[in-house]
């Protein structure tokens, strides 16, 4: 007996998985469309097994607003490689940064980042967070601008 093959392109792949309720890819929290996230490390912080510090890599291409977003108990201090952003705290003025300048952000603050400019933004970041925590929360823009 003969076995027939049938191969499903691609497109009808997607529709299918679509229909049958396949999960989507989703975005992660408090990263935009367009952006580039390089994990470069996950390690245990010293003295207390429930952090871990984690540092990561961004890159914002011109246009990027960032969804407004908390690091669920984590401290976050980031310093901006190339390009210049607008870094947006509920509760405070906008803050414009450029290459060779760093921020701090308390945990659970609210906030977003902006690229205005005709040009890449690129960060490098380190976080402290509870290992029980995700990295980030996308959370409801503040109240003054809604």
């Amino acid at each position: 007996m003969t076995r027939t093959h049938f191969i499903f392109p691609p497109a009808v792949l997607l529709v299918l998985l679509a229909l049958l309720g396949a999960p989507a890819v989703a975005r992660e929290a408090g990263v935009a469309e367009g952006v580039t996230k390089k994990e470069l490390s996950v390690e245990p912080f010293a003295g207390d097994a429930t952090k871990q510090v984690v540092t990561d890599f961004y890159r914002f291409p011109p246009g990027t607003v960032l969804p407004w977003h908390i690091h669920p108990g984590a401290h976050e201090v980031a310093y901006v490689l190339s390009g210049e952003m607008i870094l947006e705290v509920e509760g405070d003025d906008p803050r414009r940064l450029k290459a060779g300048e760093s921020f701090y952000l308390h945990p659970d603050k609210v906030h977003r980042g902006l690229n205005k400019g005709s040009e890449p933004v690129e960060l490098f970041v380190v976080r402290i967070k509870p290992v029980d925590q995700p990295l980030a929360k996308d959370v409801e823009p503040p109240k003054t601008e809604r």
